[in-house]
């Protein structure tokens, strides 16, 4: 399969670019490691391999002999540094589909919460999906866990080109998946219907907005410890917002979890609303070692399960006034604290998204007078 490669412009000339190559592999499983501190990771993803290195440097698209857009080549984090010293970025090509599909959404309008968009507020797509990370494994590999021959001849009929069947790798915590499906579960099919990549499970939630059965559940035939099983697992509805509210307080960030967090699979059961994404240097934080990556479960014995809570109690604690905080870390450890607050230097206040004008409004909550 041979495809031009072409970028809106080159770095120095400012002129477009255009190089032929080959297409290698059009559905590459896209696998990620969790990065340390965590963050956003590109999961069931299937993307487009080319013969030829371009680097990093170079962006743009992919398009066939006739000009037709067929995938953005884009930049991926890999999260890690490669231990030659190179680059922690790769680029692969988004096959366009997945991007104007959204798109599509966007612009037939949504049933979520309206955005401002260059100046016209649009109503943007709810989507949903199963908040499950999935690897792509060979049938081969399939068949010396127990995989039985009758399943492995269906998932071949189904895609006899890859030859492969879906595993779960793990599940976000707090999706409606979490408490069913486990690491190691071999996903066979959905509604009785074979499934081989993750375009399948997507194909199947959106059947799921179109007609709404089954209470946004998903019927899933699974491959469990030699065991085939059949569950109904809940999807999650996400807006595709992301973080839109912090709070500043003692020189550290808090926020709620983001998916990145979720994807380690812990959620801390005191309450999970309050995380500390970030710490500045000769802050209160700082000094008195409260680090990023954990929650802040108690604040004086007393329970902060989000952001409100938290603020409530922080709010009628004056300056110089020593605070004791419960935390639990990434790994599930607690630990307990004292900080002595500093407003006049390390003053609390929010930062939130106002979608209504899209922009950042930042609210004093409490200062030194």
């Amino acid at each position: 399969m041979s495809w031009r490669y072409s970028i809106s412009c080159g770095l120095r000339s400012l002129k477009a670019v255009s190089r032929k190559s080959t297409v290698t592999n059009p559905c590459l499983s896209l696998h990620v490691s969790s990065g340390d501190p965590p963050c956003y990771r590109a999961t069931n993803m299937e993307v487009i391999e080319l013969d030829s290195d371009f680097g990093n440097a170079f962006t743009g698209v992919l398009g066939n002999e006739h000009g037709k857009v067929q995938a953005i080549w884009a930049s991926f984090s890999s999260s890690t540094k490669p231990k030659s010293g190179g680059s922690p970025q790769f680029v692969k090509g988004i096959p366009i589909h997945m991007v104007s599909q959204v798109l599509d959404k966007i612009i037939s309008g949504g049933d979520g919460p309206s955005l401002l968009i260059n100046g016209v507020k649009r109503p943007m797509p709810l989507v949903r999906i199963l908040e499950v990370e999935l690897i792509p494994r060979l049938l081969s590999k399939a068949r010396s866990f127990g995989l039985n021959d009758d399943w492995i001849q269906a998932l071949v009929r189904k895609d006899p080109i890859k030859r492969q069947v879906l595993r779960v790798k793990g599940c976000l915590a707090g999706s409606k998946a979490e408490n069913l499906l486990k690491q190691g579960d071999m996903v066979l099919a959905v509604n009785k219907e074979p499934v081989t990549c993750f375009q399948d499970i997507e194909n199947a939630c959106k059947a799921l907005e179109k007609h709404g059965d089954n209470d946004g559940k998903l019927s899933l035939t699974i491959f469990r410890q030699g065991c085939e099983v059949d569950l109904l697992v809940g999807t999650d509805i996400r807006d595709g917002n992301g973080t839109a509210r912090m709070i500043n307080w003692c020189g550290c960030i808090l926020q709620y979890p983001h998916p990145a967090v979720r994807a380690l699979g812990f959620l801390p059961e005191e309450g999970h609303g309050v995380y500390v994404a970030k710490w500045y240097r000769g802050s209160p934080a700082d000094r008195y070692g409260l680090c990023a990556l954990c929650w802040i479960v108690e604040v004086n014995g007393k329970p902060t399960p989000d952001l409100d809570a938290f603020v409530s109690l922080t709010k009628e604690l004056g300056s110089e006034e020593f605070v004791r905080i419960r935390t639990i870390k990434l790994n599930g450890k607690p630990q307990v604290l004292t900080l002595k607050q500093d407003l006049h230097y390390w003053p609390t206040w929010e930062l939130r998204f106002d979608p209504d004008t899209a922009i950042w409004r930042r609210k004093m909550i409490k200062a030194l007078q």
